[in-house]
């Protein structure tokens, strides 16, 4: 672990193909992205450099209703403006291949009870008071009823399986009469220029998102930890960068049972200047202080966006059980939990935790990206668990020079709507049992 976070400077040249690539990805007429945006710091505020994209007209590609400014929660913080914009193209690129491939490729359709091949069919994930709920969107998995299906490929050993598309493309729309069971996000997914890097950021961010879920509605306690000496170099960045006048970040590990790496939460309360009451940031990555400043980045960028507006408002008062299910997108709960009566639900979650110096921590571990995807690889078969691979690289993307592979395991939570949280999933189990409905702060 070095002890600069600050990303490395490559000098112009690096600066001359970040500007190369977003000629060619940025365009009002013709881009796939219209432009790009950057948020400015007030005066005293947090010296973050802060990036946001929108996707230009993905919903053509679809045939869906044109997302707002925002919606897509493409964005980037950095401490170096080259860097926020890679990351920001980078994103930008991830989320349109999941649309464009929807277009590209061509599914297969058939009923669960007789799938074009070797198949995981939908599991049952919600329960029947979730399905009695007002609004609940989601219907029970009929084996008789068309699904769409792709190949994925099994990364853990074993044969490749069909999977339903509506479940692992976030483009994919049902077709007139599939019932539509689970949604899709984009955990699992990943950008870059090298496709080891690539693999191990979306194997990563599958792992941080079941620690995530696990945490929040179980009763697993988060580990708060207590910056020391190997924490310094953070410490020494939110001392020269980040806004003095509010409280300072405080940072949870949130434990998995049985896999690999780091995934950290970053609380961030509101400043004596305003903002949002809470905002929760998550890291993941091998290293302790790198995914912990991963989480502080992200946290940072969602103060900075709710404080300019595109969160949409919200007058939401503390949802009881029957009303969970209004929450059905990633923009309301984040403005629900903005509100300080709101707030004291994260608030009471993450004190309900142990406590550790960061030095008593695991040992970070440092290697390649190849090296590293197979230390991930041997965990999830040491478990019992599948992980599947598909590649949403489309030749548009290819010709960019970037790859996107999209994993995804049923063994894992996913990122549940904040409304429709997968009550059923076995993998709850692992961490003592679902026990708690409150809606989760994560966008």
């Amino acid at each position: 672990m070095r002890g600069d976070l600050r990303p490395r400077h490559r000098g112009g040249s690096r600066r001359a193909a970040v500007e190369a690539l977003a000629r060619r990805v940025v365009s009002p007429l013709t881009g796939l992205v219209p432009g790009v945006g950057f948020y400015a710091r007030g005066r005293g505020g947090t010296r973050v450099v802060l990036t946001t994209c929108d996707l230009a007209g993905v919903h053509h590609l679809v045939g869906g209703a044109p997302a707002g400014p925002g919606a897509h929660h493409i964005g980037a913080a950095s401490l170096d403006a080259t860097d926020a914009v890679i990351r920001s193209l980078a994103e930008s690129i991830e989320r349109y291949a999941h649309y464009a491939f929807a277009v590209h490729h061509r599914f297969a359709f058939a009923p669960s009870a007789d799938p074009p091949g070797p198949a995981l069919t939908p599991d049952d994930l919600f329960d029947d008071d979730q399905f009695a709920g007002d609004g609940f969107p989601f219907e029970r998995p009929d084996p008789a009823a068309t699904l769409g299906w792709w190949r994925m490929t099994a990364l853990t050993g074993g044969e490749d399986v069909f999977v339903p598309a509506q479940s692992t493309v976030v483009g994919y729309r049902p077709r007139e009469g599939e019932p539509w069971s689970h949604p899709a996000v984009s955990t699992g997914t990943a950008a870059h220029t090298d496709p080891g890097t690539a693999l191990l950021n979306a194997i990563q961010e599958l792992v941080q998102l079941d620690a995530t879920m696990g945490h929040w509605h179980t009763a697993t306690r988060s580990v708060r930890i207590d910056l020391d000496q190997r924490t310094q170099a953070l410490a020494d960045l939110v001392d020269r960068h980040w806004d003095s006048r509010g409280p300072r970040p405080e940072f949870h590990l949130l434990p998995s049972p049985d896999l690999p790496g780091f995934t950290v939460a970053c609380l961030l309360r509101a400043a004596a200047v305003g903002g949002p009451a809470i905002s929760v940031g998550l890291g993941t990555g091998t290293a302790l202080t790198t995914a912990m400043y991963k989480a502080l980045l992200e946290g940072t960028a969602l103060i900075t966006l709710f404080s300019a507006g595109p969160f949409p408002p919200s007058d939401e008062t503390a949802p009881s059980a029957d009303e969970l299910s209004r929450f059905l997108d990633l923009n309301g709960n984040v403005t629900h939990y903005s509100e300080p009566e709101n707030a004291r639900v994260v608030e009471e979650r993450f004190a309900d935790c142990d406590t550790a110096s960061a030095s008593d921590l695991p040992p970070d571990v440092t290697a390649d990206p190849r090296t590293l995807v197979h230390r991930y690889l041997t965990a999830f078969r040491s478990t019992g668990k599948r992980l599947l691979y598909g590649d949403l690289t489309t030749p548009d993307v290819r010709h960019l020079g970037f790859h996107v592979p999209r994993v995804w395991s049923p063994d894992l939570l996913p990122l549940s709507l904040p409304g429709a949280p997968a009550r059923l999933h076995r993998r709850y189990l692992d961490y003592g049992g679902y026990r708690d409905s409150a809606i989760h702060p994560y966008p």
